[in-house]
């Protein structure tokens, strides 16, 4: 669940090809699978404040163990 409580923000993971877009006080509620190991990055692709550029960080998906 993406909650803005400012101002509009994303979940965008490039690798996974999702991009989803929360307005404040309006959450989103998605699910993806996450179905390749690795490290990917996600960031806000917004541009509406300065902020929204250092808002990122990295998805770590262990390889499921068999």
């Amino acid at each position: 669940t993406l909650v803005a409580e400012d101002i509009p923000h994303s979940f965008t993971i490039d690798d996974y090809r999702i991009s989803k877009r929360a307005a404040p006080g309006r959450p989103v509620t998605f699910e993806f699978h996450a179905a390749r190991p690795g490290t990917f990055d996600f960031y806000c692709d917004l541009t509406i404040d300065d902020r929204c550029r250092k808002m990122k960080g990295q998805l770590i998906v262990a390889d499921r163990a068999r």
